[in-house]
């Protein structure tokens, strides 16, 4: 199957970014305003004399802020490079995203994808979200342009929720293909238990910065989110495979 992996210059390297071993003096600084459970993992330099790059276990998944040198401010947003209009900080986030996507193989998501596929979208999903099922009620539409969708759950209601429970059976159900028909018409689908990644799912989706659903991320990481319409899609996809 032939499809074009859309993929964006990271960054990384451009920022010129030397990693410091030494975290503890910005630990120390960070704990005084955020859970214990919080740990700087690495620190880089940015394009910014004196302020320097976190990058950020949250428990939940891997964060970037900023801090002066002297551990005495913190600056939580993006870096933006003016001259190429560039969001650094995006950029490097969306290493991550693509990181974490890494985890989960075809056999661990519920793909619809057509025989020629151009683009491949994952989309977190939640079965109650209205836009969601509109979404899914065009997959044809999708599949028509040769935009695959990978589904992988995120019920926004959280874990052990009717949501989450929807999404199990989905899963588990003999067919996924048809149940995730169903379930998005909102057709109940018979309840079922099995041994399934729908917790692992969510948790990544937490880990990605997903807030709310659909969350359409393509294969470099690069995060859209909302419901877009095929075509409107298809020319979001066209656009970014040409600005590469």
């Amino acid at each position: 199957m032939n499809y074009k992996t859309i993929t964006l210059a990271l960054l990384l390297t451009a920022l010129n970014a030397i990693a410091d071993n030494n975290t503890e003096p910005y630990q120390q600084a960070l704990a005084k305003i955020t859970a214990p459970n919080v740990k700087v993992t690495a620190v880089f330099d940015t394009p910014i004399s004196d302020i320097k790059e976190l990058m950020v276990d949250t428990g939940r998944g891997t964060d970037i802020v900023y801090m002066s040198k002297d551990g005495a401010y913190l600056i939580q947003g993006s870096i933006f490079d003016i001259d190429r209009r560039v969001d650094i900080t995006d950029q490097k986030k969306a290493g991550l995203r693509a990181e974490t996507l890494k985890k989960f193989g075809d056999e661990a998501r519920i793909n619809f994808f057509p025989d020629d596929m151009k683009y491949e979208v994952t989309v977190f999903t939640d079965i109650d979200c209205g836009y969601c099922r509109k979404l899914h009620g065009e997959m044809q539409g999708y599949n028509d342009l040769g935009i695959g969708i990978s589904y992988l759950f995120f019920p926004r209601s959280g874990l052990k929720t009717a949501s989450y429970d929807k999404a199990v059976s989905v899963w588990c159900a003999a067919d996924q293909h048809k149940a995730m028909d169903q379930a998005k018409a909102g057709v109940e689908v018979a309840q079922k238990k099995c041994d399934n990644p729908v917790t692992e799912q969510y948790q990544a989706g937490l880990a990605a910065g997903v807030t709310g659903t659909p969350a359409l991320i393509l294969n470099d990481g690069t995060m859209m989110p909302g419901y877009m319409p095929p075509e409107q899609l298809k020319q979001r996809l066209d656009a970014l495979q040409a600005s590469k």
